[in-house]
């Protein structure tokens, strides 16, 4: 009886490698890309590099660069908008199903691809999570170059939001019928407030994820 379980065992585990390796079928959905409003772009490049055979975090990587690089993206990246102090502090975090492996980086300055710098993590260390300064050590001895990330336009959203945040402080508010128009136009897309983060998800073995937020 052990020995015709074991084998049922082992037939079972052979026919689900096989399913799980075989192409997706005619008229299949797969594959997948997931991304909040302004990830369009970046599953589509997604998409398209895992339909020409890319690796599936290749791909997502590959698409969230795109948002990354993107100056008129606020949320994210280079142009995205900095912290208390006008810096721009990056989140990024990395998830490969096939291999059960992560890797990410908190409040990393001066590096517009931070999904590149968790995915080195992930690939080369036994870490999980790098943050701030060991964070940016890391980017360095991978040959990652120091990029000013703080776009005119957000650094404007930033004095903006910095005179506006407390009446007892000693930054006076601005007249509104003067704003600048990048501070205008920010408002507009956004409102007076603003933030992002990545939404949960729940992967199967073939499951991964690229994502980025501001801390």
């Amino acid at each position: 009886m052990a020995a015709g379980a074991a084998g049922l065992h082992r037939a079972r585990k052979a026919e689900a490698s096989n399913q799980a390796d075989a192409p997706p079928k005619a008229g299949s959905n797969l594959p997948v890309a997931v991304a909040s409003a302004n990830g369009l772009r970046a599953v589509a490049r997604a998409v398209e590099r895992m339909r020409a055979g890319a690796d599936p975090l290749d791909a997502a990587i590959e698409g969230v660069n795109i948002i990354e690089d993107d100056p008129n993206d606020m949320s994210v990246g280079y142009g995205g908008v900095p912290n208390e102090e006008g810096v721009v502090q990056l989140d990024a975090c990395v998830m490969h199903g096939p291999t059960a492996k992560a890797g990410a980086v908190a409040a990393l300055e001066g590096v517009k691809n931070p999904t590149k710098v968790a995915k080195l993590i992930m690939e080369t260390t036994d870490h999980v999570l790098l943050v701030g300064p060991g964070a940016r050590r890391f980017a360095d001895v991978n040959g990652f170059p120091h990029e000013n990330l703080l776009t005119e336009k957000a650094r404007k959203v930033w004095l903006y939001w910095r005179q506006n945040l407390s009446p007892l402080d000693k930054w006076l508010e601005p007249d509104p019928d003067k704003l600048d128009p990048d501070v205008r136009s920010f408002i507009k897309e956004y409102g007076s407030t603003w933030g992002a983060a990545p939404p949960p998800a729940d992967c199967s073995s073939k499951c991964l994820d690229a994502s980025e937020t501001r801390p």
